[in-house]
């Protein structure tokens, strides 16, 4: 008599097999996916590195101010080089912010080239309220920390030391920050490119940062502390970073976020990748920077002019 169907020994093992290739499948699937995040966090680098120095061509031969001249909250350089990344119409409404912010007001208009604070008026907030794919990292998990504006992954290099060039905590007796190309120790400072002496190619111009989760200004580069990363201990390290207040610090060593609520402003470089950070370089490249570079060659790379040149091959 002709069977029909399966046995429920032949399902199972059907089911098995099954099983078996949706395991060899997934890990598949997710390298892939992967690969190209770490495609798209290269294009967006490069993008912000042009951006840079077209801005840098297009006034006065002079790169942005890491923020701008009334401290932390009233604009950085993401502002300034909107127009360079097709933001124009953002940039223009961020300084036409029609705000009265009595510690500010006399930096309203497009003309001056003005920093409103991020979060004082409608228009400021409709920008800084905004996720830009551009500053966007896809491998991170986004965060929206302060009110509804979100985190991003992408950090001026400030240099060797803190925010405002402090000496981060745990530095051997001696040390002396070194400015990177936008300079930690004097913040509105706007650096020229034949300023970088110790070349273009061996200098980090931007880089990445995680987002920080929860109530955490890690990521939050409308922020002036945040939005600079230094070179001062290696990409995703255990040493935390130094966030001037607990209140903005949500300590996650385990996923790769430890921070203290300590400190003068030192946000290290992360990310999401296997094994390493991507890195836009003086000259506008990209590179792909692993863990395990040497401490001294990361250190000397984020230097613009101390005669220390980083060798990140």
């Amino acid at each position: 008599m002709k069977r029909n169907g399966f046995t429920l020994i032949e399902l199972l093992v059907v089911i098995a097999i099954i099983a078996v290739l949706i395991g060899l499948l997934v890990p598949a699937v997710q390298k892939v996916r992967e690969a190209a995040n770490r495609m798209s966090c290269t294009n967006n680098l490069k993008q912000l590195g042009i951006a840079m120095h077209s801005y840098h061509d297009a006034n006065n031969s002079a790169l942005p101010a890491m923020m701008g001249p009334s401290g932390c909250c009233w604009g950085t350089w993401t502002i300034l080089i909107m127009p360079y990344i097709e933001q124009e119409q953002a940039y223009r409404l961020y300084q036409n912010w029609g705000g009265n912010d009595g510690f500010n007001s006399n930096f309203p208009a497009q003309s001056t080239g003005g920093f409103p604070r991020y979060g004082s008026a409608p228009n400021t907030t409709n920008v800084t309220g905004r996720r830009y794919k551009v500053l966007t990292c896809p491998s991170d998990q986004v965060n929206t920390p302060i009110g509804a504006m979100p985190n991003h992954n992408y950090a001026v290099c400030g240099g060797t030391g803190g925010t405002s060039r402090s000496v981060p905590t745990g530095a051997p007796a001696g040390f002396v920050p070194q400015a990177g190309m936008f300079d930690g120790g004097s913040l509105t400072r706007k650096i020229k490119l034949t300023d970088v002496t110790d070349g273009l190619t061996n200098t980090i111009m931007v880089g990445e940062v995680a987002q920080g989760q929860g109530t955490d200004l890690r990521g939050f580069i409308w922020w002036g502390d945040a939005s600079a990363m230094s070179t001062f201990a290696t990409p995703n390290t255990s040493t935390p970073d130094q966030i001037y207040t607990p209140g903005y610090c949500n300590n996650l060593p385990a996923k790769g976020l430890p921070c203290t609520g300590t400190g003068g402003g030192v946000y290290f470089s992360r990310s999401r990748h296997s094994g390493g950070v991507n890195a836009a370089m003086g000259d506008a490249s990209v590179r792909f920077i692993s863990n395990g570079i040497s401490p001294t060659a990361w250190l000397n790379a984020g230097g613009a002019a101390d005669g220390q040149v980083g060798t990140l091959n």
